[in-house]
């Protein structure tokens, strides 16, 4: 009886071309699940920044954020600006350590904190980051954030805040936002979100994100309509057009604004990131 097989010639072959079928798949497969995690990280960063927000003006008494006992830490603070921004206030490596103590522990009061650095972010990375976001992953140092200084989260999380206002500051008149799709009156301050710290890649819209935070403690990501609206661009600032500054659309080669649309495009998608 005759006995059929593979010939070592045979299965060498097929072994190197399963190997190099893995080499090539593989870092796809690894960068695929590894931006699916930090888009899993920023829904409960969000949920819980968001609950910790609402509760403190529920529980203080509070008509809105800039009632609240931390909103109150930083009301005065170096006071700037002019027109809709006349109430402005920066909380930052320039504050003194009680002042940015105040705050990170007034928020610490609604959700699990390890603490803050009075420290720069470009020396916070330690790899000088972060970076703007490619195709790819990250290449180019982004300096928006500034002057902001980390809070950091018991979840391996960093949050930087800046541009804190004291009142009301809304560009448009309520009517006037509700008639072009949006639903956010005013901008609290802005908070910038890197869901696993100073892990890699350190990359906008890979792993930092941005977000406008409402009187009311809810956050509207960077590149959504509400955002938009709200700057007095109507509805074209945002991250699935690609003549917008808040493009994010890797994949037909656009990527603006150094991929802090992304914010929007990864929550419309239903916390994915498809890109």
């Amino acid at each position: 009886m005759k006995k059929s097989g593979f010939t070592l010639a045979e299965v060498l072959i097929t072994l190197s071309i399963v190997g190099v079928v893995a080499a090539l798949t593989a870092p796809a497969l690894v960068m695929s699940s590894r931006n699916q995690a930090n888009a899993a990280r920023l829904s409960v960063v969000v949920s819980n920044l968001e609950n910790a927000f609402t509760n403190a003006i529920a529980q203080e008494g509070a008509s809105n954020i800039y009632g609240t006992r931390m909103w109150a830490a930083v009301k005065g603070i170096e006071s700037a600006g002019e027109g809709p921004n006349a109430n402005a206030s920066t909380l930052g490596v320039n504050s003194t350590e009680a002042q940015l103590a105040r705050f990170t522990g007034e928020l610490g009061r609604y959700m699990n904190l390890n603490g803050f650095k009075k420290v720069r972010s470009n020396a916070y990375y330690t790899n000088g980051g972060p970076y703007v976001m490619t195709s790819t992953g990250g290449s180019g140092e982004e300096t928006t954030l500034g002057d902001t200084f980390p809070i950091e989260l018991k979840n391996g999380a960093v949050m930087f805040f800046r541009a804190f206002s004291n009142g009301s500051n809304q560009n448009l008149t309520e009517a006037q936002i509700v008639e072009l799709g949006g639903s956010m009156y005013s901008n609290a301050a802005d908070v910038f979100i890197d869901v696993n710290g100073k892990s890699a890649p350190n990359a906008i819209g890979r792993d930092l994100f941005t977000f406008y935070i409402s009187e009311r403690g809810i956050l509207y990501p960077g590149g959504g309509v509400d955002v938009s609206v709200y700057d007095g661009d109507n509805r074209d600032s945002v991250w699935d057009n690609p003549a917008s500054g808040w493009a994010c659309l890797p994949e037909q080669g656009v990527v603006a604004n150094s991929g802090w649309g992304c914010t929007a495009r990864v929550i419309a998608e239903g916390y994915q990131m498809n890109y």
